[in-house]
């Protein structure tokens, strides 16, 4: 549409005599080919692949449930693997959200279940705890709830704990659940509403009838809870992936279609408050302009954005690797050990 306006712009000029008002038209024209150069080049690669995956067709059906398979069966090998306590799943640009639809299904396999009988007394203290932050039902009250720093952390401290619970079984006949992390960058579900749904009343009902997950996850009753109340055993809900799976969001907001990397954005508009989203400001061999692939890149520099617009202590690398998290952070620190005291014995009597 863009493009159609800039080379519609020259013949007004021109039909109107405008030509020493605005620019003459040979200017628009130029704009028009350097328009329609950069979105071919930069944006309709990625946003083409975003569409072909989330449009429903029969070839695109059976190609998504193939990618979506052979994922679920990299994590089924991973979790079930006893060399493994810890999954991180970092994802990028479309894989954000083939990432986002294959822990979904892995949630509903491995979560606790009426099949997967965990009934750790410990498991359940820690899925009431954050069953406690959970969303409302209704999606009015949703959109209204939000968390401050200190919040998210308790929040995100909640789930870390819940990850510890879940990912060793107490038999080999029940699952696990190892996936700590979700990392996400230059992700299009910032335009969920639209991509993956109809539009923002479509998202809202998807989230009501738990096709989609939130973080925090969206409460089981009115009371805060996401564990059916009357289910014997208790168990969770099948979208309450982010429950035990911590969300990190690190996207690049610029000026308009063409600088920073406007297919990223926040996340938790669409997904909830329980999302760190975090913004960075990347900069490449062509300086600002859609920096969607530079979040990883050594080549290029950026620094973390501070919520008050000012630019933070962290480089845009030491934002994804504290995503990433593979210090443990939120792991309890061990006790350092008692020096040992050694006592002196008594001296020896005199002899005479």
């Amino acid at each position: 549409m863009l493009i159609a306006t800039l080379l519609i712009v020259p013949n007004l000029i021109e039909w109107f005599g405008l030509g020493k008002v605005l620019f003459p038209g040979w200017v628009w024209s130029i704009a028009a080919v350097a328009v329609g150069w950069l979105v071919s080049q930069f944006l309709l690669p990625y946003f083409g692949d975003v569409a072909i995956y989330v449009r429903a067709e029969p070839d695109t059906i059976a190609k998504r449930t193939e990618v979506r398979e052979r994922g679920l069966a990299l994590l089924r090998g991973l979790n079930d693997d006893p060399a493994y306590d810890r999954i991180v799943v970092v994802a990028h640009s479309l894989g954000t959200i083939v990432a986002y639809d294959i822990l979904q299904l892995l949630w509903a396999e491995r979560a606790p279940s009426g099949r997967n009988n965990r009934t750790e007394p410990e498991l359940l203290k820690a899925f009431r705890a954050v069953g406690k932050k959970a969303l409302p039902i209704d999606s009015a009250e949703r959109a209204k709830v939000t968390m401050d720093s200190a919040e998210l952390a308790e929040f995100r401290g909640l789930q870390w704990q819940l990850y510890r619970q879940l990912r060793t079984a107490p038999s080999d006949k029940l699952d696990s659940w190892k996936v700590s992390d979700f990392v996400t960058f230059g992700s299009p579900l910032t335009h969920a509403e639209f991509l993956v749904t109809h539009n923002a009343a479509d998202f809202a009902k998807a989230v009501d009838e738990r096709l989609l997950s939130t973080c925090p996850p969206v409460s089981e009753g009115k009371n805060p809870n996401i564990l059916y109340p009357s289910r014997s055993p208790k168990y969770p809900h099948h979208a309450a992936v982010f429950s035990a799976t911590r969300w990190t969001n690190i996207h690049d907001k610029g000026n308009g279609w063409l600088t920073g990397d406007p297919i990223s954005g926040p996340l938790v508009e669409n997904f909830g408050p329980g999302i760190l989203n975090v913004q960075v400001s990347l900069n490449w061999a062509l300086g600002r302009i859609f920096t969607h692939t530079n979040y990883w890149s050594t080549a290029a520099e950026g620094w973390e954005v501070l919520p008050s617009g000012e630019r933070g202590p962290r480089s845009h690398l030491d934002v994804l690797r504290d995503a990433v998290d593979l210090g443990r952070e939120a792991d309890p620190v061990p006790p350092a050990p008692k020096p040992t005291v050694r006592r002196r014995g008594k001296p020896a009597s005199p002899t005479v």
